[in-house]
């Protein structure tokens, strides 16, 4: 007999829940194939058999389940699986004869009386033997229904919750802001989308532009450890704040810095595809090194991100906002402005190096050349 253990799939979830078994209680399986569907608060993985032998399923579809956990048992033969099955089976309660008048322990009675459950009401039971369980269990069927609950939150928003309270407890985070002219690159993404049919937007020349400062500022793509040490990263993974009604996700466009404009614009498009539906593997909500959060919602000008635990920092982009100047020859001229918001743990980054950042990714996004 060999137990199957769920596997922690993320570390801001207490509990699972197994949606579906793809295999049948007590089929034969052959080797390592997917046998069952789970879901965390962000991402749905398949668990997989760990080698051959009959299924035993301990855990049905829908239900709630742990990290370590077992959800199932692999048996050599069906003759094993059911052996342990008759072993394992729970005798039904006993039930008194028709006429006999049950036994009813001290503690019982006491309790009945307490809470005014009839002579009858405990004969009904059927029992051989009436314990205080059997009279808490009568006290529960009669108490009044409660009273209908408040909105309860999805598990996404609870996981959120749960992020959002541990940024604030446990990250000091200072802030910094720069106004950024993007008529620049408006143009260069407008190019761009024409001649790949991506859809190439001002947030995905801001991953890029971020990535591309990763040696610059090594700092901002950093982790600061439990023993108070700072752990590099040697690639940028930058995540994408994203929600799609059903909840906020953070997918990663990993080694972003390699990539070009029009494939990272792909990869959010999949991205927003699969936070609609609920569907990202855990891998795509995984290593992000810094974190952009686009707040382009038209009016919305400005937004101050959290930084998300085990990152030192997060860039916001606001949507454009355009402003009326005049040029050097006196002549007014519109110019689109987006506003940068960029949240950083002062434990490890320092107010220079924060500026420094955001300096350099301002000039990327008005000088873009090097993006597409």
């Amino acid at each position: 007999m060999i137990g199957i253990e769920l596997p922690t799939l993320n570390t801001n979830d207490s509990s699972y829940t197994l949606v579906e078994w793809l295999v049948p209680d007590g089929s034969s399986i052959e080797g390592e194939e997917a046998l069952a569907v789970v879901e965390t608060s962000k991402a749905s993985e398949e668990i997989e058999s760990t080698g051959p032998g009959i299924l035993h399923v301990l855990v049905g579809g829908g239900q709630d389940c742990t990290p370590g956990q077992t959800i199932a048992y692999l048996f050599e033969s069906a003759e094993e699986r059911e052996s342990y099955r008759a072993s394992a089976a729970t005798p039904a309660a006993a039930s008194a004869p028709p006429g006999a008048q049950p036994s009813i322990t001290n503690a019982a009675r006491a309790l009945a009386d307490r809470h005014g459950v009839s002579e009858a009401e405990l004969r009904g039971l059927g029992r051989t033997v009436v314990r205080t369980a059997d009279v808490e269990a009568l006290v529960r069927r009669a108490a009044p229904a409660p009273a209908p609950a408040g909105r309860q939150l999805s598990k996404q928003q609870r996981t959120v919750g749960a992020v959002v309270t541990e940024s604030m407890r446990t990250v000091p985070a200072a802030a910094a802001y720069a106004k950024v002219d993007v008529g620049r690159a408006e143009e260069l993404a407008r190019q761009l989308s024409e001649r790949t049919g991506s859809f190439v937007s001002l947030p995905v020349l801001l991953i890029k532009a971020v990535a591309r400062r990763h040696a610059a500022h090594p700092l901002m793509f950093a982790a600061l450890t439990d023993d108070g040490a700072v752990r590099e990263s040697e690639r940028a993974h930058v995540g994408v704040t994203m929600d799609a009604g059903r909840g906020l996700y953070t997918p990663v466009v990993h080694d972003a810095a390699e990539l070009s404009g029009d494939r990272i614009a792909d990869l959010l498009t999949g991205f927003r595809s699969k936070a609609y539906r609920g569907t990202f593997q855990a891998a795509e909500l995984a290593g992000a090194t810094i974190m952009v959060a686009p707040h382009t919602t038209e009016g919305i000008v400005l937004a101050t991100p959290i930084v998300f635990p085990g990152q030192t920092c997060v860039i916001s982009i606001g949507a454009v906002d355009d402003q009326v100047l005049l040029d050097a020859q006196g002549t007014p001229r519109t110019h689109r402005f987006v506003h940068l918001g960029l949240v950083y743990d002062h434990r490890v980054v320092n107010g220079r190096d924060a500026m420094a950042l955001l300096k350099d990714v301002k000039e990327e996004l008005e000088a873009p050349a090097a993006l597409g």
